[in-house]
């Protein structure tokens, strides 16, 4: 089966164990000393502005990292920081040393050209790495991670051509590596449909899976919109309980142009409703501690684990309810929540007492005091404020 040679575009470097880190304009490039790999390897990543030591932040991984990171992280950064669309995301790209080994999961050696190919150059000499290269990712750079910035249980794995064919690998062979994939123009014709026949097979009818999953074809050749198809329509007969899944078709897009539409496509489908709309009018005037409590178990139903709200989002909201007298009670709510989620926090103890201070009782207040200030102890306008109180 033919492959385009624009689908095989051959990248550049990446590694477990940090050896130098080298910051760029909001990203930050690590180099690791990966030991199942043997080699040395560079990733990309890109923490949230602001970033604290309160809060858990789902992760993307990104393959062919030097290509796709700025693109995906440019999009991240403005639905989640400047819009408030998705959530906060930590991003880690994964940058290439031999992409054609690391991104495909079988030994072929067919081709782009559709034609076998043994020799000393030829494309898929190194093929078939694609089983350690995961290893790598599970085994090495996730704990890595993990470790050192401490994310909430989500992940999701985003990959372009043989990078989304490694995703859809990924998905039928290591469902619970990732939480979402993100799968751009996989490339399924590799190693004659190789992944195709293995999703056949080793997707049991009706299994719960409780994934989510996207992925596109663009304007590449009819074979490969129709690997595209036949993958939908297994998806769709095997019934698999818990899977969210769609395939979108870019017909006005090239395979290389294609990444920057499906990527904003693919991570609003696996976070559509993820903000309430604060700034709406609206929304204000019915917002209460119940549809914000009622929000996040939504949240942490479909997502599959304890979504918690941002700390500094919980404090912003009770502070605009706490205007209101009607609401006052909500923000005292919401508060009290923040303490159980964030105990550690002044901050939060001291807003819960200026909101009992708005209801007059002093009591309470005072409590809150003392507690924000056992968190920051020589805190003046803690102390102040206690003073004012024991007068």
């Amino acid at each position: 089966m033919a492959f385009t040679p624009a689908i095989f575009i051959a990248f550049l470097s990446l590694h477990a164990q940090v050896i130098d880190s080298i910051r760029t304009p909001g990203i930050e490039i690590k180099t690791f000393n990966s030991k199942i790999l043997g080699e040395k390897r560079k990733i990309r990543i890109q923490t949230p502005a602001g970033m604290n030591a309160w809060d858990a932040y789902p992760v993307l991984y990104v393959l062919d990292g030097e290509a796709q990171t700025t693109m995906t992280a440019g999009q991240v950064q403005y639905l989640s920081e400047s819009y408030k669309i998705i959530p906060n995301l930590i991003v880690v790209g994964i940058d290439n040393t031999d992409r054609t080994r690391d991104l495909t999961p079988t030994h072929s050696i067919i081709g782009p050209d559709g034609k076998p190919d043994s020799s000393a150059n030829a494309f898929g000499r190194n093929s078939g790495g694609g089983e350690k290269f995961l290893q790598f990712i599970k085994e090495e750079l996730v704990p890595y991670v993990q470790q050192r910035y401490h994310p909430a249980p989500y992940a999701i794995l985003s990959g372009h051509s043989l990078g989304g064919l490694m995703a859809i690998y990924c998905l039928i062979n290591h469902p619970d590596y990732f939480n979402a994939y993100i799968a751009i123009s996989p490339s399924l014709q590799w190693d004659n449909n190789a992944i195709l026949k293995q999703a056949t097979q080793k997707l049991a009818a009706g299994k719960d899976l409780k994934r989510i999953l996207f992925f596109t074809d663009a304007n590449e050749d009819s074979v490969f919109h129709q690997n595209q198809v036949e993958l939908e329509v297994l998806l769709k007969q095997k019934n698999l309980a818990g899977l969210q899944f769609t395939h979108v078709f870019y017909p006005g897009e090239t395979h290389t142009s294609e990444p920057v539409k499906a990527f904003y496509d693919g991570i609003r489908f696996v976070y559509p409703n993820w903000h309430l709309l604060y700034n709406n009018s609206a929304f204000k005037k019915t917002m209460s501690s119940k549809i914000i409590r009622d929000h996040f178990a939504e949240l942490s139903t479909k997502y599959n684990y304890k979504v918690i709200p941002l700390h500094d989002e919980l404090i912003m909201i009770a502070r605009f309810l706490r205007n209101d007298p009607n609401r006052i009670q909500d923000a005292i709510e919401l508060l009290q929540w923040n303490a159980e989620n964030y105990p550690t926090s002044a901050i939060n103890w001291e807003t819960l007492g200026d909101t009992y201070l708005k209801l007059k009782d002093e009591k309470k207040a005072l409590v809150m005091y003392q507690n924000a200030l056992a968190l920051s102890p020589g805190s003046t306008i803690l102390t102040q404020k206690l003073n004012s109180l024991n007068k």
